[in-house]
């Protein structure tokens, strides 16, 4: 006789990890799983474990075990110049900064202009591309701020400030006066990046990934078992509770990504002609990294997007401790195919049988020891079907220092 549902719930829950549990990512080789009970400015963490508290320094990265990250904001939203991305509405702002009011926070934020990218007032159209730099919207408009009209007109020219009743941005175009230009009339706002200032701490800094999508900068970043705590790169105070966290990704500090590395070289080629460029932090159609995995379907914010045929070379000189990523087909594929994956290390290949045909189906973490190593080479080769629905992500692909 079967067990009844109250069984199977009796033993699901006997199995699954307790909510809120870490998974903690380190120089270590080992990954200590348990409750966030501290984190302090210096990246050192401590987790309560079944064997008792365990403490981790140097931290690499945080990711809430069971729960992917979420895509990026799907509605109003401000984008930063440090990449943040913060779902909430924007309230109004002088000359110098805005008033913008995140959905997740107490009050108003002051951020300077110089540290905003766009402020989407409606929610962005779904072919939107991620980086703000390919907004079609935005070509030869560049070294203005512009505005984008919900009537799909687009008026470049310079943000004079703020009108508030009616709200409205006090704007001038590039022929004609100043003319308020209500908030009810505008999808987005971009600012002239020629002004644009990001203000990264000397030392390392924490990414955050919350439920609703946000993603956000901090530093100075503390936690106790509640709330984690920390100041934008822009300087505003965040207090937020440690449940709305689902990753954390320290930058500046023992990783280094692959994506803010130059390949010593790259070579690709297609099935029946012209291959697919790879690229950095998007798969090789220009959408966010997105990959299957066992807790969903997880957006990676960095890593490579490569196609069949692809080599990608990276000099090591022997700086590095381990290469890890996870790897698969993107998840917006149509139609997912397979290709031929290798990791090679000073030219010989790592024993990943899991790669060899790689196709459908939830993406492979990757762990390979490159100590002393100096060359570090990922191969995406033809599947049986030649390179057809073969885009292959490599999500959180990162160099670790020993």
């Amino acid at each position: 006789m079967p067990p009844c549902p109250a069984i199977l719930v009796l033993l699901a829950a006997a199995v699954a990890p307790p909510a809120g549990e870490f998974v903690a990512i380190s120089p270590a080789d080992d990954r200590p799983v348990g409750l966030l009970l501290k984190l302090t400015p210096d990246v050192a963490a401590e987790f309560g474990t079944p064997a008792g508290t365990v403490t981790v320094r140097d931290l690499v990265a945080l990711d809430r075990v069971g729960v992917s990250a979420p895509p990026l904001p799907r509605g109003p939203a401000l984008v930063t110049t440090a990449g943040d991305r913060i779902p909430g509405r924007l309230v109004g702002g002088t000359g110098q900064a805005l008033r913008f009011r995140p959905t997740w926070a107490v009050g108003d934020w002051t951020v300077p202009l110089s540290a905003a990218a766009v402020v989407w007032l409606t929610r962005p159209p779904a072919d939107t591309p991620a980086d703000p730099a390919a907004y079609p919207w935005l070509a030869d408009r560049r070294k203005r701020d512009v505005l984008l009209l919900r009537n799909g007109d687009v008026l470049p020219g310079t943000l004079d400030g703020f009108a508030d009743d009616p709200p409205a941005f006090r704007f001038k175009p590039e022929a004609g006066p100043v003319r308020a230009v209500p908030f009810a009339e505008v999808a987005a706002v971009a600012f002239n990046p020629a002004l644009a200032r990001t203000r990264k701490p000397k030392g390392p800094f924490a990414r955050l990934v919350l439920r609703d999508g946000t993603r956000l900068a901090v530093a100075e970043a503390a936690a106790d078992a509640e709330v984690l705590s920390g100041k934008t790169l822009f300087g505003q105070t965040v207090a937020l509770p440690l449940d709305e966290v689902v990753g954390l990704r320290v930058a500046q500090g023992k990783a280094v990504d692959l994506s803010d590395l130059k390949p010593a070289a790259a070579e690709q080629a297609g099935f029946l002609g012209a291959g697919w460029p790879w690229a950095a932090d998007r798969s090789v159609k220009g959408t966010p990294l997105r990959l299957r995995t066992a807790a969903g379907e997880h957006t990676f914010d960095r890593g490579l997007g490569t196609h069949p045929r692809t080599t990608l070379t990276y000099n090591l000189d022997g700086k590095y401790r381990r290469f890890e990523a996870v790897v698969g087909i993107d998840a917006g594929a149509v139609r997912p195919g397979r290709a031929a994956v290798k990791v090679l290390v000073d030219g010989k290949e790592q024993p990943l049988p899991e790669l060899a045909r790689l196709g459908p189906g939830p993406a492979v973490p990757v762990r390979v020891d490159v100590r002393g190593a100096k060359e570090l080479k990922l191969v995406v080769d033809f599947g049986p079907d030649g390179d057809v629905g073969a885009d292959m992500d490599w999500g959180d692909a990162r160099l670790i220092e020993g």
